[in-house]
């Protein structure tokens, strides 16, 4: 920690301990101001600093400066040449900034989305979701058979049960995290960049796909009488099942929004199709569809009413 805050003052401080002979006579390298730069290998402070994880130089790397990584320049510049003759270790200017350039600019792009995202975060006004940190994204992840997520354990809500108003910020906080997220998920969880593509990709297309559903079947009208189906104690809107069960939905629920009783060819012919598609059924979804239709087919037999 002693040489990490030296290293990142010894410009400020440079000049005044090269001049200084006493200082100088308890130097390894001759110029008090290089010490703390001879002892490492830039190689691995470059290495360190793209894993974007630990402290670097007692200093997290998202929380680096443009005036830190100039510092460091600055030093290596002030000290080019200069050996340390009980390690034989030379600094190198060169070395030092074809090594931090390109950790640099990983750096400073990705903590610069970071603060925007960070502000989007702050600024947005969800109604029930929580923007959690970028970083947590990728903590994500979803059962497309079982569609089930860890939405509510990352927002707050599971997507199930998102209000309509806050899809759009859930979205537009993803895509307004995923710049740094590629970096970051490269550098601490060694993902590849497709990896990391399809995990954000993934979170983008269930919450887009819940909100359309939603809002397609707000758009169809929203009748007391109208089918519920639940999936884990929450409602599923049935425009996510398949067209083919929808069009059975909207039949059962057009009757009892008319107060009519099914046909009995009709109940026949229902009941079939609904035994079909849950023995087809490719999603929990479906099947959760299937059999609320087989259960609201069965509930009109017995009933007296219509």
């Amino acid at each position: 920690m002693i040489f990490a805050r030296t290293l990142l003052l010894a410009v400020a401080v440079g000049g005044a301990l090269a001049a200084a002979p006493c200082a100088a006579a308890g130097s390894r390298t001759g110029r008090p101001a290089c010490d703390a730069l001879v002892v490492h290998e830039p190689r691995q402070l470059r290495d360190s600093l793209l894993e974007l994880s630990a402290p670097v130089l007692g200093k997290p790397p998202l929380a680096w400066t443009e005036d830190d990584f100039d510092r460091i320049y600055r030093t290596a510049d002030y000290c080019d040449g200069v050996r340390d003759p009980s390690t034989n270790s030379v600094i190198r200017a060169a070395t030092w900034r074809s090594n931090l350039d390109p950790a640099r600019e990983a750096v400073l792009s990705a903590s610069a989305t970071l603060r925007d995202s960070d502000a989007f975060r702050k600024n947005g006004r969800t109604r029930a979701v929580v923007l959690p940190p970028c970083e947590r994204l990728l903590e994500w992840s979803h059962d497309p058979r079982d569609f089930r997520n860890n939405s509510a354990a990352i927002f707050g809500r599971d997507v199930l049960e998102t209000p309509l108003e806050d899809f759009d910020l859930v979205t537009g906080y993803v895509k307004s995290c995923a710049p740094a997220l590629f970096r970051i998920a490269h550098g601490r969880l060694k993902l590849r960049e497709d990896e990391t593509q399809r995990r954000l990709q993934s979170i983008l297309d269930v919450y887009v796909t819940v909100h359309a559903a939603h809002t397609e079947r707000r758009a169809g009208g929203n009748r007391a009488t109208d089918m519920i189906a639940y999936m884990d104690g929450r409602p599923v809107p049935s425009t996510l099942a398949s067209r083919r069960t929808q069009s059975l939905v909207r039949e059962l629920d057009r009757y009892a929004a008319s107060r009519q009783r099914l046909p009995a060819d009709q109940i026949e012919s229902m009941n079939r199709e609904a035994t079909v598609i849950a023995a087809e059924a490719k999603t929990r979804i479906e099947t959760v569809w299937a059999e609320a239709v087989k259960e609201r087919i069965s509930r009109d037999i017995f009933s007296e009413q219509p």
